[in-house]
């Protein structure tokens, strides 16, 4: 069996005795097949037994083993050693606990904050059922109805999209791809009661509208779910459900228009029609400024050539959703 030697870099960091983070190097012999988590293992046993990291079923089923890989949000029990090598394969495999949580100690991290934000955000199903019934009838679930929601049952909360967001990254308050997952995974369970409360409550401040669309959560989700199209139908639902009142909704709304009327932008009166009055008037400062720089948005916005094609778009796509409406 081919056998090598590889370098690991490991983060490391203990508050109780550690200024500051530093990296300790490891060089183990390791036989091809072997995951980063039996690498950490070997070197925990073997080399450094302080060496601090979470794992469980080391089967991908939990979740707790992961951490970033070469800078990357990984299980390590899933990882192949082999497959992280990179140069000639010499080069140091980089392994550091995962991004925009807390360390407590080496690889491990606070996880916390994503136990908050679930709580905060119901995620959870209140069932129709009275709780007196409970137990006492079934509340059953159809092939079909479950499809909805297949893909996002396979959430095993291991953070490693938490890591990714770059949005989190610089807004630790964002709500977080977890948290919007689990509330479209909630809200299409035909068991569920709490779906407009559930709405209400995602889409407030630093919530569902503040996704970037950078596409990182679905990229690095260990299980590949396809977490933005659970994003982008929490945001359809709110307008089914006429929840138009948030900010985000009403830009959403703007943009929407001004697509179908001119096929462009009508980005002076934006501000207005997304924020309203009170909040515009505070960026006139803003707007003198660029003004003064030659960068205002011209008021006067012409239809772009084949308008009436993107108008034909849009009847389509409401024709269609409509239908649907009527066919559920």
């Amino acid at each position: 069996m081919e056998r090598k030697e590889v370098a690991f870099r490991i983060y490391r960091y203990n508050p109780q005795v550690d200024r500051q983070p530093f990296y300790d190097n490891f060089k183990i012999a390791v036989e091809r097949g072997i995951t980063i988590l039996r690498a950490l293992n070997y070197i925990k046993e073997h080399l450094e037994p302080r060496l601090t990291f979470r794992a469980f079923c080391q089967a991908g089923i939990c979740g707790s083993c992961a951490v970033r890989i070469n800078g990357v949000s990984k299980l390590a029990c899933t990882t192949q050693v082999w497959d992280e090598l990179t140069g000639s394969g010499d080069d140091p495999i980089l392994v550091e606990p995962l991004n925009n949580l807390p360390v407590i100690r080496d690889l491990v991290v606070d996880i916390d904050p994503v136990m908050e934000k679930l709580k905060q955000n119901y995620s959870w199903v209140r069932p129709a059922i009275a709780e007196g019934e409970m137990g006492r009838k079934e509340h059953c679930v159809s092939d079909g109805e479950f499809e909805a929601i297949n893909a996002a049952t396979d959430c095993i909360l291991c953070g490693s999209c938490y890591s990714e967001c770059s949005m989190t990254e610089v807004n630790p308050r964002y709500i977080s791809p977890p948290v919007l997952l689990k509330a479209f995974r909630m809200n299409n369970d035909t068991r569920d009661t709490l779906g407009c409360e559930r709405l209400g409550q995602v889409s407030g401040d630093n919530g569902l509208w503040d996704c970037a669309h950078c596409y990182k959560c679905a990229e690095h989700c260990v299980k590949h779910i396809p977490i933005v199209d659970g994003i982008h139908r929490l945001r359809e639902e709110m307008f089914e459900r006429h929840m138009t009142r948030s900010e985000g909704a009403r830009h959403a709304q703007a943009f929407f228009d001004d697509i179908r009327s001119t096929g462009r932008l009508r980005e002076a009166t934006l501000p207005l029609r997304t924020l309203g009055v009170v909040k515009t008037l505070r960026m006139v400062p803003l707007a003198a400024k660029m003004g003064m720089k030659g960068r205002t948005p011209p008021f006067v916005v012409k239809p772009v050539p084949g308008i009436d094609r993107v108008r034909g778009i849009y009847r389509r796509l409401e024709a269609n959703r409509a239908a649907k409406q009527g066919g559920e």
